[in-house]
């Protein structure tokens, strides 16, 4: 069985070659046989295509890089390098040395064992910031609450997955791919191996809180319908609310009582115009992400591949 790495790179020059040899000391040690590794460079700001270029040299057989134009977004890079895929089965992992390539040998007897389509690497424990566990966890759940496709909490892109996987995953066309979504929206069996993630110990993440948020929002609004439905819902109440008051107004006037309250007045006409706005703003990010989906531009663009 022959094997693939796609390993998506954003200003990751400090990590590459010591990636690079870790991967090739486990399959050394598992007597694997190596495709390709394959590193996309996502439009790095630092030496990182520099870094790739250094190594396709000095293993030409083993290494294609291929650099996107600027910034696609990790995602795409990931889509990117399937595409260049051949091999039986592709491990996908980052480039950022916290997801160990160690636990490949144990990756691929889970998935003879189990006869999976997909192993799935999920984390028991994580040296991370408080902040970015407290904000991984909400997503995972979060995202299970509104998606009509469950994803196994806890679980990021690392991953391998088999040919009939990463075939279909290369034919999707959407423009904001979300591949956690996509692999068990397939149906294919896909097994979990436990494992420790370390400490990012060289260079920054590039998973801000903005851009975390961004990316739980593509992921919630590309497999589920539900917040438009929440939204429905949500008028569907307020109208009530608003038929309730207007009796109320109408009895309190026929009484003869006077109507107190201007400040409690004020503060319910807010509410419902910020509840207006926020459902407008639902309904502007599927609408934006029908029009893009309709200009059917490339997901990425790729400037330059070194390969042998």
């Amino acid at each position: 069985m022959d094997i693939s790495v796609v390993v998506p790179c954003y200003n990751e020059e400090d990590n590459i070659a010591e990636l690079y040899q870790r991967l090739i000391n486990t399959f050394n040690k598992n007597k694997l046989d190596l495709d390709k590794i394959i590193l996309i460079d996502d439009g790095s700001s630092d030496n990182t295509w520099k870094k790739i270029g250094q190594l396709q040299q000095l293993n030409k057989k083993e290494i294609l890089g291929i650099k996107f134009s600027r910034n696609f977004g990790h995602q795409n890079a990931v889509m990117a390098g399937l595409n260049y895929c051949k091999s039986d089965f592709v491990l996908i992992i980052d480039a950022d040395l916290q997801d160990p390539p160690e636990i490949l040998g144990e990756m691929i007897l889970e998935m003879k064992k189990n006869k999976a389509n997909a192993v799935y690497a999920k984390r028991i424990s994580r040296q991370d910031t408080k902040f970015k566990k407290i904000t991984a966890s909400f997503f995972y759940r979060f995202f299970n609450k509104f998606s009509l496709t469950k994803i196994p909490v806890d679980v990021g892109d690392f991953r391998l997955i088999d040919k009939k996987i990463y075939n279909h995953l290369i034919n999707f066309s959407e423009q904001n791919p979300f591949i956690r979504g996509l692999v068990p929206w397939t149906g294919f069996k896909q097994v979990p191996v436990n494992y420790h993630r370390n400490h990012r110990s060289k260079g920054k993440t590039g998973y801000g809180f903005f851009k975390m948020l961004n990316f739980t929002i593509d992921g919630i609004l590309s497999f589920s319908n539900l917040p438009i439905r929440l939204a429905y819902i949500t008028s569907i109440i307020s109208i009530f609310l608003l038929i309730v008051l207007i009796f109320y107004v109408l009895l309190a006037y026929f009484k003869g009582n006077t109507i107190p309250g201007w400040t409690s007045l004020t503060v319910i006409i807010l509410f419902f115009n910020s509840l207006n706005f926020f459902i407008l703003a639902l309904l502007g990010e599927y609408i934006g992400r029908i029009f893009n989906e309709t200009k059917k531009r490339p997901r990425y663009i790729v400037s330059e591949v070194l390969e042998n």
